[in-house]
């Protein structure tokens, strides 16, 4: 059956044509035959008035941790980076996430918009693949390796995924160079949580420091690890990690050099800003990198440091931290073209057009 869905407003991310007002969408088979004014695709299917909304792509998030889905509501905040982890162990010592706790996590995702996720995971990729698929949503798995160099021979698993790194001080540096080439080598993304805790810089840079005492302590730091006098930017970069095809999350410890550096690399940073101010650790220069090119998309991180997997509230959380001049195109880009495309998922989502999938999100009023 061919349905045709009206909308007041759609927003569709497509350069082409941004706005459409009294707009319709055309639906065959859950794929979109076509996107222009009401009084042209309209008469073409089967009516569907979805009533006076402004429609956009459906919401990707582009980076989550549905396996800590049971800790909802169990980390406390503010009291820094150092203490949340050591709360994040010990909880996850005592319970393993359950179907239940990650179907509902997925299922509030759906709800507020999110039609797509990119899921940073250890071991429960079956599960987090079957809670996907029930939720009806799109999932991009990263499989995040960590600690000392090992012969890198990863398993075949279904659907679209690669390897990921979990950070540069918590990896040996030549796994995440492998890892990194074993990406790359298959046109597939690549993510690692950079530059995010306080003291990062200063581990990379001399070795020293409460974050790399707090890091030695707990046995987290790599078995002879030198540092490379470089900023945790600088070193992904001579590690060979930044390119157009690397999320690199957070990127809250950040200076002017290291903004430049990520500009010229094509990498996308993906922000967090809830969670950054939940843990502790700043926000990140978002109004440098958006002045600087550097491409930016949102994920929300995981229940351990968030309330929720809801991209609104990302995107009102960011928004405050964007330039003046940036528009709502801009921000919306955060959740749907600029995700899409370091994930490669550009064929299916990122904007309302031919071809693509039809899904989509209602704008709030505040957001308008």
């Amino acid at each position: 059956m061919t349905e045709a869905f009206r909308a007041e407003r759609i927003l569709t991310m497509n350069p082409q044509c941004p706005e459409i007002r009294d707009g319709g969408i055309l639906v065959q088979e859950g794929r979109i035959l076509a996107v222009g004014a009401w009084n042209e695709v309209g008469g073409n299917g089967v009516g569907r008035d979805l009533g006076s909304v402004t429609i956009v792509p459906g919401l990707i998030n582009a980076h989550v941790h549905l396996e800590l889905s049971h800790l909802a509501g169990r980390m406390p905040g503010g009291l820094g980076f150092g203490a949340w982890a050591d709360g994040l162990f010990a909880a996850m010592r005592e319970s393993r996430v359950t179907e239940a706790a990650m179907e509902r996590a997925a299922g509030e995702a759906r709800a507020s918009g999110t039609c797509y996720l990119a899921d940073v995971l250890g071991r429960e990729f079956d599960m987090v693949r079957r809670v996907l698929e029930r939720q009806g949503l799109g999932g991009f798995l990263f499989n995040e390796f960590s600690g000392r160099g090992r012969e890198f021979c990863p398993r075949s698993m279904p659907g679209d995924w690669s390897p990921s790194v979990h950070a540069l001080y918590s990896t040996e540096h030549t796994l995440a160079r492998t890892i990194k080439e074993w990406s790359s080598s298959r046109g597939l993304p690549f993510s690692l949580h950079l530059a995010e805790a306080p003291g990062e810089n200063e581990l990379f840079q001399s070795g020293s420091g409460e974050f790399a005492d707090f890091l030695r302590t707990r046995r987290i730091l790599p078995r002879g690890f030198a540092a490379p006098g470089l900023s945790a930017v600088s070193f992904a970069r001579e590690l060979g990690l930044l390119d157009e095809r690397t999320l690199a999350v957070h990127c809250v410890q950040v200076d002017e050099n290291d903004v430049e550096i990520l500009a010229a690399s094509g990498a996308c940073v993906c922000l967090c800003p809830r969670s950054n101010s939940w843990i502790g650790v700043g926000d990140a220069p978002v109004a440098a990198l958006f002045a600087s090119g550097v491409p930016l998309c949102l994920g929300t991180d995981s229940l351990a440091s968030v309330p929720s997997l809801d991209l609104w509230q990302e995107l009102r959380a960011v928004r405050v931290l964007m330039p003046p001049q940036a528009s709502l195109f801009d921000l919306l880009a955060l959740v749907t073209r600029n995700p899409a495309r370091v994930l490669g998922i550009e064929a299916d989502y990122g904007s309302l057009a031919v071809g693509k999938r039809a899904v989509w999100a209602v704008l709030p009023d505040d957001m308008q």
